[in-house]
């Protein structure tokens, strides 16, 4: 059986998205049990006696936040669908961090919300995607969600993750970009030497690329109009 949680401190709003996802599972012909939150905290309390699939879940909330509590249940190693259903906009891009399934503001239409739980339905119980990472004395599998970029060092790859980290794969930028280029769109060189996670991308300008790890990437001639486009489609997606 399916198990989805509605997480939002407004009883009305709890009560609508709880009945707009069990109306989703009777039309979809899915079993499924649909329990609500009043915060955060309610959520976590409860996993120690029963897991969830997924999770619709509002940002500003009193206490911890819903960001916060997507960053938790990632640390505690959930793989639960996230669907943020908010009404700000200004985290959609964080949202790619705790690997969210949609980005939904409300008011949110049903047909939207039908969709957001048909892709999270697709997801559950499927294996994150990972980037195996080739070192002197040790290999590292990392989720593709956590590359930030990965950058050319001679024959070897830097491969710079979201919080900082630094890994050096004993493979080359041509053979990762082959690698990455199978499993995810996403991927996109600005230059011969770097290959960004679109996600990631803080800001883009005709001459470079921020990231969110405030480095700073030289964007080729000729690369910033595919670059500019692919990046722009993505954003629209996570608001879709």
């Amino acid at each position: 059986m399916l198990r989805v949680a509605v997480v939002d401190d407004e009883e009305a709003a709890r009560e609508l998205y709880s009945a707009l996802a069990r109306d989703w599972a009777r039309r979809r012909g899915v079993e499924a049990e649909v329990v609500a939150f009043a915060s955060a905290e309610q959520l976590l309390f409860s996993l120690d006696d029963a897991a969830c699939d997924v999770v619709l879940l509002d940002i500003e909330m009193p206490g911890l936040d819903g960001m916060g509590l997507a960053r938790e249940l990632r640390s505690r190693g959930e793989r639960v669908q996230i669907v943020f259903v908010t009404g700000i906009i200004d985290h959609a891009l964080d949202g790619y961090d705790v690997d969210a399934v949609s980005y939904l503001l409300k008011p949110v239409r049903a047909e939207k919300l039908d969709a957001a739980l048909d892709r999270a339905l697709d997801r559950v119980g499927r294996e994150e995607p990972v980037l195996v990472v080739e070192s002197a004395g040790e290999t590292s599998r990392v989720p593709l969600t956590r590359i930030c970029f990965l950058e050319a060092r001679g024959h070897d790859t830097l491969v710079i993750l979201a919080d900082g980290a630094r890994l050096v794969s004993t493979r080359g930028i041509a053979q990762l970009e082959a690698e990455l280029s199978r499993m995810s769109g996403l991927f996109l060189k600005t230059h011969r030497s770097y290959l960004v996670n679109l996600p990631h991308v803080r800001r883009i300008t005709r001459r470079d690329v921020e990231m969110d790890t405030c480095d700073v990437l030289p964007i080729a001639r000729g690369r910033w109009e595919e670059l500019n486009r692919a990046w722009l489609v993505w954003c629209r997606g996570t608001l879709a």
